[in-house]
């Protein structure tokens, strides 16, 4: 008989849990799905034997999809869009600190105990290790999916159609499974199974195509899939929001075409010609050439989807302000970003129901200023009318010019807190206004906090960590919230980039402003001709990068993705950049003395000083360029994988 082991909270409490919630609003309960007293197993006649059960696995798979922010997943509580331009970590016991600033991460070093290279190529303990405290890699939530699939049918007590929409919701979080691999380590072995017992992976590794086309299949049965809804009936939406659809499938169908027709792996020669070059050579971690076709199967999936969701009434579509002020923007972005339940959202993950100021990712970490943005981010942002940022003319200026964190894109404010002198829609209340500047009393919750480093705390999910379990007045807490997998925004930014490298500049650019008027910001081409963005590709396609650092930042460490599939190596090797800011007196001197809120109005002259981050993690490259290495493009397979000798080569460049 086939056992599987699953460790978790009582089948009592799940059951009662079950009749009250929907699918995946307490996801974290259901860490496992049938418990038994220790060192008892539970076997599949018992899974499959009623729906309840049966549905238990089913929210097992759900629970296998991807987070920055649970344990399972960061790197020893690090971001990692740290190790993008975006954020630098300050933290001294995560995994960037330790391997990939200082350039001692190796093949043999990158996956026992907590350390972790990215993503756990194999979940400590093994695939059969249920235990999500664990470095988890894909393979969990492969063979969960798979033992679905395989057994569905057995269920007495379900009908048909349940069976049917089931199973595709499977096929659709199956898939996602394998774009989490491949954005990491290129092909993979093709898994059709579930694993039996203990049974460790054994299949050998397949070429980049065939795993491509593997996870395109499964996605495209999801699609031809009658019982599987486009989206989820409104009147569903308090219950069932969350759970896959024919729209998440042809979305994430984009998503994984617009990876692999990147430069990564579409191309002419192969990102890395280091040894070893066995995985080059078997077109593991490439295709072997670049035609543009991948980059049109790419808008072929964009204008399928838009095609069906026309046919379905347009139900996923952008949140909109409701009214054209910075409030309002900044309402719909966040919304869009961290909100349940919305039409915007094709793929929302739920590793916890609120997020508070002690999780560790990444609200607590950002006290110690670990996951803190850079001011190369926050140059990314334009200004409000549309227009690309261009204060830099107003950097050492004593006093500024300009306010350079006044009237800008929205979406700045809600990524970081910045020296705004109006923070009017920013919640740290009004004795407590935003001080930023050198000296200046910054407070959250009431407790001083080291969380600006750069000079930029983060803001983006964890909002202003005013939790009301700290007795703080903010809203961190105040209603559920989810990360977005994918969401309409980077629909049209994945159209965008096809458009682009297929030479359809206008049509492009009709996308990105599509994103871009939700906050209010002018077209991109009127507000900024000397960009040539009409008839520039290359400029095009900077600025798209660069919209979807402001729009997708911090969700899914997009940026960090987009800096390895464009090989983007002079931004992974550039000094990154802080900020000081200096409060001056009428006579252009700086005040070292604290502010007298009752004595002085909020200060109005300010100097703007940028510096070269330093600190306790300065990243190897800054001072030595020369040590970067195209391997660090995508990351090391263990040795002992390797090692057992069923098919497994390692990428270019590890030993």
């Amino acid at each position: 008989m086939r056992m599987i082991k699953y460790k978790i909270t009582s089948l009592l409490f799940v059951l009662s849990t079950i009749l009250l919630t929907g699918c995946v609003d307490n996801i974290r309960m259901w860490d496992g799905f049938l418990d038994k007293a220790e060192g008892e197993d539970v076997d599949e006649e018992l899974i499959f034997s009623k729906k309840v059960y049966t549905e238990y696995l089913v929210w097992q798979c759900y629970e296998g999809l991807y987070t920055p922010f649970k344990s399972c997943y960061t790197l020893n509580s690090g971001m990692m869009e740290g190790l993008s331009d975006l954020m630098h970590s300050e933290l001294g016991w995560d995994d960037l600190g330790r391997l990939f600033y200082t350039g001692n991460l190796t093949a043999a070093n990158a996956n026992p105990g907590w350390v972790q290279s990215r993503f756990a190529f194999i979940t400590q303990g093994g695939i059969q290790n249920m235990n999500n405290t664990a470095k988890r890699s894909i393979w969990n939530c492969v063979r969960d999916c798979h033992l679905l699939i395989a057994n569905i049918h057995r269920v007495p007590d379900m009908t048909d159609a349940e069976k049917a929409r089931y199973t595709a919701e499977c096929k659709v979080i199956l898939a996602s499974k394998y774009l989490d691999g491949i954005r990491h380590f290129g092909g993979l072995p093709i898994v059709d199974r579930a694993f039996k017992g203990d049974e460790q992976l054994e299949e050998g590794r397949s070429s980049l195509d065939k795993t491509v086309k593997y996870a395109l299949s499964i996605l495209d049965e999801a699609i031809n899939e009658p019982h599987l809804p486009w989206n989820i009936a409104d009147a569903d939406i308090a219950t069932w929001a969350g759970r896959m659809t024919k729209g998440a499938a042809v979305g994430l169908k984009a998503k994984l075409l617009h990876y692999v027709a990147s430069p990564i792996f579409n191309s002419d020669t192969p990102y890395c010609d280091e040894e070893p070059q066995e995985a080059v050579t078997e077109l593991q971690v490439w295709y072997g050439n670049y035609d543009i076709q991948r980059w049109q199967d790419v808008a072929d999936a964009c204008e399928q989807f838009m095609k069906l969701n026309a046919q379905n009434g347009n139900y996923y579509q952008l949140v909109q302000a409701t009214s054209q002020n910075e409030e309002a923007y900044r309402t719909a972005y966040r919304t869009a970003y961290r909100s349940r339940g919305d039409r915007e959202k094709l793929i929302e993950v739920r590793d916890r129901v609120y997020m508070t100021e002690w999780d560790q990712a990444p609200a607590n970490v950002w006290h110690s200023g670990a996951c803190a943005a850079t001011l190369d981010w926050m140059e990314m942002f334009p200004w409000a009318d549309g227009k690309n940022f261009d204060g830099q003319q107003y950097y050492n200026q004593s006093p500024a010019e300009k306010d350079i964190f006044a009237d800008r894109d929205p979406r700045l404010y809600e990524s970081m807190v910045v020296q705004k002198q109006d923070y009017k829609y920013q919640y740290y209340g009004s004795g407590n206004p935003v001080q930023l500047w050198e000296g200046g009393d910054f407070k959250v919750s009431g407790g001083d906090w080291a969380c600006k480093p750069h000079g930029f705390p983060t803001y983006k999910f964890v909002l202003d960590l005013g939790s009301d379990d700290q007795g703080g007045q903010g809203i961190i807490d105040d209603e559920p919230m989810q990360v977005s997998y994918l969401r309409m925004a980077e629909i049209h930014l994945i159209y965008a980039e096809a458009l682009a490298e297929l030479g359809r500049n206008a049509e492009a650019l009709g996308q990105i402003n599509t994103v871009r008027r939700r906050v209010g910001l002018g077209d991109l081409e009127v507000k900024n001709p000397s960009l040539s963005l009409i008839s520039n590709k290359e400029s095009l396609i900077n600025e798209i990068l660069r919209e979807r650092a402001c729009e997708l930042g911090f969700e899914c460490e997009t940026r960090f993705h987009d800096m390895n599939r464009r090989l983007l190596v002079d931004d992974f090797k550039k000094q990154l950049r802080g900020l000081k800011v200096y409060r001056l007196d009428d006579n252009a001197n700086r005040i070292e003395q604290p502010w007298d809120s009752s004595r002085e109005s909020f200060p109005t002259k300010f100097e703007y000083v940028p510096y070269e981050i330093g600190g306790a993690n300065p990243r190897f490259v800054w001072k030595n360029p020369e040590r970067w290495s195209n391997k660090w493009i995508l990351a090391p397979i263990p040795p002992e994988e390797i090692n057992k000798n069923y098919g497994l080569t390692q990428n270019p460049g590890w030993y």
